[in-house]
């Protein structure tokens, strides 16, 4: 009897495990019906002709069509097979609809999304794009829907997590994201929050002081802020606005050397954008070839086109320029709070409502105001709200919300671009992010263009766009816009190549304002020294320089460190001195010299700015060489104020170095010269959303330790004020090296891989590669495209 119940018992064990190992079998082979069909023949509505797409060993696919519009079919096709999960978010995010899936927890993201009206904004962009942008982001989205009316299997991964539905795609969706890469590479409203926030905290020169002017350029006077809004003094009411980004060194490379300069007698053109790293990537890899005209590079899963690349005449890369393009206005309210004041009396408020959806919760709905400048965005911020004094508001007035913004229309005419002259013309109709074009064509020319929509103000607007501005008064509106013959340009230059790094731009004697938030300057000297260093370049040398890992930070820095430390020097500092300055993963000297750094920033000016610190702890190297250099007053910033003592910056330095000290000993232990930057130092590339899930985040996040920093050409900068303070999450989200001389030479890399499935092998297989900066090959020519071959044909075909 014993026995058969041990019998049975087993049977049954057996048979749970069995069905538990089918279910799972089952489970695993659905999921896996996520991943794309890349071979066969599809029939699709919408197109014109047979279209071919041929993936090769990297999963780039190579789209050979008839016509452009065929070809934004099928590249909006090939984009949903990988990257479906985030187009998805790409749209949610643009449109404020994040609730839907998340619930409550990111109302207040989508409150504020929505009333930054961006998706609003596109909506009413729809009728100022060319008819042939028309045409294609119609093309695009229907490739997209094809694939989502016709794929049969499961949805990737995040979709069976979260529970959504893949929806349609529109050409507004297209729009809206375009507008949310703007919002991210602007940054002017955040720094002018900024300063209204520690306007309470610090006097009227410590302000000045702790946002220092571009080196070489003079201060920009403050005005008096009492006396700007009329005795409104907003010095205590706005302590708690949140500050802008922390200064990581963040922003692109882009350069561009002439025939003169290389061993082909060809130009070359390199360029690395520094964006936020995600996994996906925010970039796709593909080459189309469109009646015989090749375009290749890096396009976008959400947009039409190729944004940085290159056709068979001409090679493109951007930088950022920062311009401002943003001024916020305090809006004086009407006594009953239906309207505002302006100079010639008051106006109504536009309005519109909106409802957002939340999941597991009642809708919220609410109500989006408008002045005459734009969105009420107090309204959407609780912490702007709560500062401001009751009959106030603040509004932002921007260029990318300005209804006839035509950005996307020049994807078009760029790609059909054949010499200089064609491509300035067709960047006429580019209105943001504004951006630094490097160019070279096939005939031998270089150039440069910073093309973009920068608002001209009247003369005696004091606030020069680095306060809000008050709305009720006169002289403080855009008068109008720089015209496109007066933005800064270079063609054929005498030094035979053209380098940018988000620095300043323009010299002393050009006449318009663009910004005074340039970036400090260390990449873009680096790239120009390096390039002046050697007589002839090749992709190699290229290379070579976007894998630098020199720091120029360190250089300006660090001497001045060393100065202020007395002997006997510990010998972590005698082996700083002797330091090659290279943030190599593999050396402790880049990992002491980031903690001191760090560290020193604490000591300076953690205590004039008390509890606001924290969101203000960042490089800010331009203040701190001041400090060190003890240039004009700029020395009493290391007193500590706190105490009764007069700190002096030997003093400073010194217990700075001592914390960064006893800050490694306790995440490494206590041998300095066993530690190593790489293991600290790491590449964190987070998935949206599920990197919010500890339980997930192995599956879909990448991270590996890394070299380089703040401010190296490989720019790698760590984040002073969070918990993983030593790892990066900003770096080159594109590598690109067009190379004239052998077009099928040109190099390009990812930081990811094609795919946006983790069950799919290039999910992650440029990941390694990019880490060691090494590239891929991208084959145009006929005979050389060999993989997966899918034939998508019109459905009348089939």
């Amino acid at each position: 009897m014993a026995a058969t119940r041990k019998r049975t018992a087993f049977r049954i064990l057996a048979g749970l495990v069995a069905a538990v190992l089918l279910v799972a079998l089952f489970a695993w082979v659905y999921v896996r019906t996520s991943l794309p069909t890349t071979s066969g023949r599809i029939a699709l509505a919408g197109l014109t002709a047979p279209v071919t797409v041929v993936r090769d060993d990297n999963g780039i696919p190579h789209i050979i069509a008839e016509n452009e519009a065929d070809a934004a079919f099928a590249l909006g096709f090939v984009h949903a097979q990988d990257r479906l999960w985030q187009m998805e978010m790409r749209r949610r995010v643009a449109s404020g609809r994040l609730s839907e899936f998340a619930g409550p927890s990111t109302v207040a993201t989508d409150r504020y999304l929505r009333t930054l009206s961006l998706y609003d904004r596109a909506r009413k962009s729809w009728p100022h794009q060319s008819p042939a942008a028309q045409t294609l982001l119609k093309a695009y989205a229907a490739g997209v829907n094809a694939y989502i009316g016709t794929h049969r299997g499961a949805w990737p991964p995040e979709f069976l997590i979260t529970g959504v539905r893949p929806e349609r795609w529109t050409p507004i969706d297209s729009l809206g994201w375009l507008k949310m890469m703007s919002l991210d590479l602007g940054g002017n409203m955040g720094r002018e929050l900024s300063r209204l926030d520690l306007a309470g905290t610090l006097d009227a020169k410590q302000l000045a002081e702790f946002f220092p002017p571009y080196p070489g350029d003079p201060s920009i006077p403050l005005p008096d802020l009492k006396a700007l809004y009329d005795g409104l003094d907003l010095r205590t009411a706005s302590a708690t606005v949140p500050a802008g980004a922390n200064d990581l060194g963040l922003g692109s490379n882009n350069w561009v050397v002439s025939g003169s300069r290389t061993k082909s007698g060809k130009p070359l053109l390199a360029n690395d954008p520094h964006l936020g790293l995600t996994t996906p990537s925010l970039w796709y890899l593909v080459h189309m070839k469109i009646a015989g005209h090749n375009l290749v590079g890096a396009s976008m899963p959400g947009v039409p086109g190729i944004i940085l690349g290159r056709n068979d005449h001409i090679a493109w890369g951007f930088t950022n320029v920062n311009p401002d393009v943003q001024d916020l206005y305090l809006e004086k309210l009407t006594e009953d709070g239906s309207g505002y004041l302006t100079p010639d009396g008051s106006e109504a408020f536009r309005s519109r409502t909106e409802t957002i959806e939340i999941k597991d919760a009642p809708p919220v709905t609410f109500t989006v105001r408008e002045t005459r400048h734009g969105p009420v965005i107090s309204d959407a911020r609780g912490d702007i709200r709560a500062a401001l004094p009751d009959g106030y508001a603040l509004a932002l007035r921007w260029t990318a919300l300005e209804e006839d913004d035509t950005t996307p229309s020049v994807a078009t005419s760029l790609a059909e671009a054949r010499n200089f002259e064609e491509f300035t013309e067709a960047l006429k109709a580019y209105v943001t992010p504004m951006q630094n074009m490097v160019f070279a064509d096939a005939a031998g020319n270089i150039g440069y263009i910073a093309p973009g929509r920068v608002p001209v103000r009247a003369p005696e607007n004091d606030t020069h766009g680095l306060v809000p501005a008050p709305g009720w008064k006169a002289g403080y509106e855009w008068t109008g816009y720089l015209p496109y013959g007066a933005l800064p340009r270079r063609y054929n230059p005498e030094e035979g190549f053209i380098a940018t790094a988000n620095e300043k731009i323009v010299g002393p004697d050009y006449p318009h304002f663009l910004t005074s938030g340039w970036a400090m300057p260390y990449r873009g000297d680096r790239i120009r020294s390096l390039l002046a260093a050697s007589e002839t370049h090749d992709a190699d040398s290229m290379a070579r320089i976007q894998a630098d890992v020199h720091s120029t930070l360190a250089d300006d820095l660090l001497p001045l460190m060393l100065a202020h430390m007395k002997a006997p020097l510990p010998d972590a500092v005698a082996a700083l001195a002797a330091w090659d300055r290279e943030m190599r993963a593999d050396r402790p000297e880049p990992l002491l010299f980031s903690a001191w750094h760090r560290h020193l920033a604490k000591r300076v000016y953690a205590d004039e700015l008390g509890d606001k610190f924290p969101r203000y702890w960042g490089a800010k190297p331009n203040f701190l060489h001041r400090v060190l250099a003890a240039e004009d007053d700029y020395a009493r910033w290391c007193d500590d104020v706190t105490t009764d003592a007069l700190e002096t910056c030997d003093d400073t330095v010194a217990a700075a170095f001592a914390d960064a000290m006893a800050d490694l000993e306790a995440r490494l232990g206590g041998d300095w010269q066993s530690w190593r930057w790489g293991t600290l130092h790491q590449v964190i590339q987070r998935h949206e959303p599920l990197s919010e899930v500890a339980a997930l985040r192995p599956f879909f996040e990448l991270r590996a330790p890394a070299p380089g920093g703040t401010y190296t050409v490989n720019v790698a900068g760590p984040r002073f004020r969070e918990p993983d303070v030593y790892s990066f999450r900003h770096a080159p989200s594109y590598r690109a090296i067009y190379d004239f001389g052998d077009l099928e030479n040109s190099r390009y890399v990812i930081p990811t891989g094609e795919s946006g499935n983790p069950l799919s092998p290039h999910y992650d297989d440029q990941f390694e590669r990019w880490l060691r900066v090494d590239y891929l090959r991208i084959a145009t020519a006929d005979a050389a495209l060999a993989g997966d071959r899918l034939e998508l044909v019109p459905a009348t075909e089939n």
